[in-house]
């Protein structure tokens, strides 16, 4: 998986900094929600597929990610997602 991709780049987190996961969160497309935006912290229980996200029993393709953060500072944008601010 390449890097510069999300799934790539959240395979890396997965990978390289396991033990700190619980300072990453991501944020995603909700419809639902007001702003229709949604952050989702990630934890020890984290799986990437190629088009899917799974923390714990909550599934998010990963066409929904518009953000990857660290301590609440972008370390990853979607470029179509600077549009939408």
């Amino acid at each position: 998986m390449k890097d510069n991709t999300i799934a790539g780049m959240l395979n890396k987190i997965v990978w390289v900094d396991k033990a700190n996961l619980r300072r990453y969160s991501v944020i995603v497309i909700d419809r639902l929600r007001p702003g229709g935006l949604r952050e989702v912290q990630l934890s020890e229980s984290v799986k990437v597929l190629k088009d899917r996200l799974i923390i714990g029993e909550t599934i998010i393709p990963i066409h929904r990610i518009v953000e990857i953060r660290r301590d609440g500072e972008p370390v990853w944008v979607r470029k179509s997602a600077s549009a939408r601010k």
